[in-house]
């Protein structure tokens, strides 16, 4: 099992770790490491880039309990390697993740809407639910959501034991196998995650709710938010 250093700190953006395993692949070499700050990819987000011992990191994949580092040079198993995680990315991913969180929080408490999709890409994120809202409701969830990040409401993220899980109330895709995390932001929402998050709403900066089409049944909306907002 890795370690996952980002579930402990978000804001660890530079760090040491042992080399377990090391395997050649068609476009490089896979490196397993005994804990990692780097996200995987998984979950409509994208893998944190950066390096390792000076070697770009091209892709990062979570395999079971194990997370995996795609470099383009073999790394001696033993060897203790030095991480850095792209600073600026993972804050921006962070952003916009929990504005994503905000937003679909909102949306299930106003009108009972489930999200059935995300995704975090390089433009902008789309958040797909489960029924349709009009131009006057996204724009009323956009000037919510924004008061939430004025409030500057606190985001925790904790593995609450079992029992406890069983009695919570949360967003999440139905029951799960083994511990399940849960990303608090405030009293607007509560949903099972497994990214890295900001730790107060006030760095998100603001929120803006951009073009809101029928898909699916649903809608899909796109967002964006911190600097790419404004």
């Amino acid at each position: 099992m890795t370690r996952r250093l980002f579930d402990e700190d978000a804001y660890l953006f530079t760090f040491s770790a042992v080399v377990e395993r090391c395997r050649e692949t068609p476009d490089g070499f896979a490196v397993l490491l005994d804990g990692t700050a780097f996200f995987p990819q998984g979950g409509g987000q994208c893998a944190d880039g950066g390096t390792l011992s000076g070697l770009p990191v091209r892709d990062v994949r979570q395999e079971g309990d194990e997370i995996w580092h795609f470099v383009p040079q073999a790394l001696p198993v033993g060897q203790t390697v030095q991480g850095a995680v792209g600073r600026e990315e993972r804050l921006a991913r962070m952003r916009k993740h929990s504005a994503e969180h905000i937003v679909c929080g909102l949306i299930h408490r106003a009108y009972g809407f489930s999200n059935v999709g995300f995704h975090l890409g390089s433009e902008d994120v789309t958040l797909d639910i489960d029924g349709e809202l009009d131009r006057p409701a996204v724009d009323g969830i956009e000037r919510q959501a924004n008061a939430a990040v004025r409030a500057d409401l606190p985001v925790t993220a904790r593995y609450p034991a079992p029992a406890e899980l069983r009695g919570m109330t949360y967003r999440g895709k139905g029951p799960a196998d083994g511990a399940v995390r849960i990303v608090t932001i405030g009293d607007v929402d509560a949903c099972a995650c497994c990214a890295p998050h900001v730790a107060r709403t006030g760095e998100i900066g603001a929120i803006k709710l951009l073009e809101a089409i029928r898909y699916k049944g649903g809608m899909r909306i796109h967002l964006q938010a911190g600097a790419d907002a404004t």
